[in-house]
């Protein structure tokens, strides 16, 4: 029995309202990021890539950050997201699961009042599917390695 990490979630809110679609590495070899916050038609929907993307292993998962707007004075917004250990047992294989994201609200220097507690954060709840995806970066760099070689 193979054990295989997922590379690729795919999770959204009970309402619709955020969905998450999130790679650890694209065909370009960076991570991806797609994230929708708003009820349809109408949400935005926001790219993110590469370094833009934080990832941090914590002993309760990994979390996956970004930041979704920046002031100059007053503070920030980031998402993020944690993602549990999964492993799968075959390439075909894809598991289901639960997780939270948060939303979290950082003042700025220039923020009233100054003093006090500096994040504020909004949790959803979010569900969805964990798969692994074959990269075709995997097939070109070995076929070019191949040419190099002959």
């Amino acid at each position: 029995m193979a054990n295989i990490q997922p590379n690729k979630f795919v999770l959204q809110s009970s309402d619709g309202n955020t969905k998450v679609d999130y790679e650890t590495s694209s065909f370009i070899g960076q991570p991806t990021l797609n994230l929708k916050q708003g009820p349809s038609p109408i949400g935005v929907i926001r790219h993110f890539g590469g370094s833009q993307i934080r990832r941090r292993n914590t002993e309760i998962g990994t979390l996956i950050s970004v930041t979704t707007q920046v002031t100059i004075d007053t503070g920030s917004t980031s998402f993020s997201i944690l993602i549990p250990a999964i492993t799968l047992t075959a390439i075909s294989d894809h598991k289901t699961f639960t997780t939270e994201a948060i939303v979290t609200s950082h003042s700025g220097p220039n923020s009233v009042p100054s003093a006090g507690v500096h994040e504020t954060y909004q949790f959803i709840p979010l569900s969805g599917e964990a798969t692994f995806v074959v990269s075709l970066l995997e097939p070109v760099t070995e076929a070019v390695a191949k040419a190099k070689g002959a």
